[in-house]
């Protein structure tokens, strides 16, 4: 843009040298050179009128610029609301989508160990020692429900119930009895 203005600039001072001193012309007269009333006024208008068509030329030019970057600007405005209707879209799909989950509580039950024998007794739950005292009722409680395994020993009789799987519903109580023979 600057150089087309320099350009034009230059363009115009030769113009005005060429129609105020006749060119660079070596053999004209002294008589010549010397200004006349008449064709300096119609070279000041020439040179005014060509001015301003060089004011006008650069406008345009300034114009056609200033319009090619709106024109860039309005097809990134319409990129721009193109990607906020789609975010738009896809909060609404995510907002009205329902998700249903369900919710499985861990379910617990009782398992009640009753030694009604005159010995002392050991039951193995689930890996875990329970010793019981002769005539005397444990409560175990708070058994993950589902399958279980128990071992019952009794002092002076030694394994009275091998390993056994049993199944303990949700809030059910199952009871071990001990009575050694």
């Amino acid at each position: 843009m600057k150089s087309l203005y320099t350009i034009s600039m230059i363009a115009l001072i030769g113009l005005s040298y060429n129609l105020s001193f006749g060119g660079n012309d070596a053999t004209a007269d002294k008589k010549s050179l010397a200004p006349e009333k008449k064709p300096e006024t119609a070279s000041l208008e020439n040179i005014h009128s060509q001015l301003k068509e060089l004011q006008l030329s650069i406008q345009a030019i300034k114009s056609v610029d200033h319009d090619s970057k709106l024109l860039k600007i309005e097809a990134e405005l319409i990129i721009l609301k193109d990607q906020i209707s789609r975010l738009e879209q896809a909060i609404n799909k995510l907002s009205s989508t329902r998700v249903a989950a369900s919710f499985n509580p861990i379910t617990t039950g009782t398992i009640k160990i009753a030694n009604t024998s005159y010995s002392n007794a050991s039951v193995i739950i689930n890996g875990k020692v329970y010793k019981v005292q002769a005539n005397q009722t444990l409560p175990v409680p708070n058994v993950n429900s589902g399958d279980f395994t128990y071992e019952v020993l009794a002092d002076g009789f030694g394994i009275i119930q091998k390993q056994t799987t049993r199944s303990l519903a949700a809030n059910e109580t199952f009871t071990i009895n001990i009575y050694p023979k």
